[in-house]
């Protein structure tokens, strides 16, 4: 990689971690963990953050790869599904910013359930709905988007670049659950929700973005943007 196209690569990956950090919510995700794995042994609880941080980057990142595919198989346009996919993460950062639980009562009980008869929990509901949900799918997705129609880098090195974005918000999430009982002693049950309110702060100035970035686009699909009679 030269230094010409060294720098849009990273400005991918930045960007692509900025996008999608807020919306997986690493350290909002602790006390879940916590409760979840509460009475597992520690080594048990070490091999539960690898594997959900390993699920929730083979499934995102083939989200980045087939999203795309769907989207033109089911004749969906990119407008719309920026315009959706905003509109899911802003309902997700609503709910963070009104201290609603990140599981709803059902995937409370079916959690509960699953630890009761020692059931493995890193997929459900750790990896879905909890960190790799509708909303960082619909980021995903936009990802994406942008790989088919930017011009700064090639396909491939695009496609590496949000992969590499991915992979290094699965190591985020790793090291948050893989110190889970650490962090909860630093920063406190309320410190955690105080983060995660922050948090929800900046993913609905994602999602509002995500929603007039769809609008914009479909609009200018109308030819009504730059329109002048």
């Amino acid at each position: 990689m030269d230094a010409m196209t060294a720098q849009p690569f990273f400005d991918v990956v930045l960007g692509g971690i900025a996008a999608l950090f807020p919306v997986v919510d690493p350290v909002g995700a602790v006390p879940v963990f916590l409760v979840l794995t509460a009475g597992v042994p520690k080594d048990l609880r070490h091999r539960y953050a690898v594997t959900i941080a390993r699920n929730v980057v083979l499934l995102l990142v083939g989200a980045l790869l087939i999203g795309g595919s769907l989207l033109d198989f089911f004749g969906v346009s990119l407008a719309v599904v920026r315009i959706a996919g905003g509109m899911v993460v802003f309902h997700a950062a609503w709910k963070a910013m009104n201290s609603d639980p990140k599981l709803n009562q059902v995937d409370n009980q079916d959690a509960a359930q699953r630890l009761d008869q020692h059931r493995d929990i890193s997929f459900m509901p750790m990896t879905i709905p909890l960190l790799a949900g509708p909303g960082a799918i619909a980021v995903t997705v936009g990802l994406a988007a942008q790989t088919r129609t930017a011009t700064s880098l090639p396909l491939v090195l695009h496609l590496l670049a949000a992969a590499t974005a991915i992979a290094l918000v699965g190591l985020s999430i790793f090291l948050a659950l893989r110190s889970s009982s650490l962090l909860l002693k630093i920063l406190g049950a309320s410190g955690i929700q105080a983060m995660s309110r922050l948090l929800g702060l900046f993913v609905m100035a994602i999602g509002v973005q995500l929603i007039l970035n769809g609008l914009a686009d479909w609009l200018t699909d109308l030819n009504l943007i730059g329109w002048a009679p």
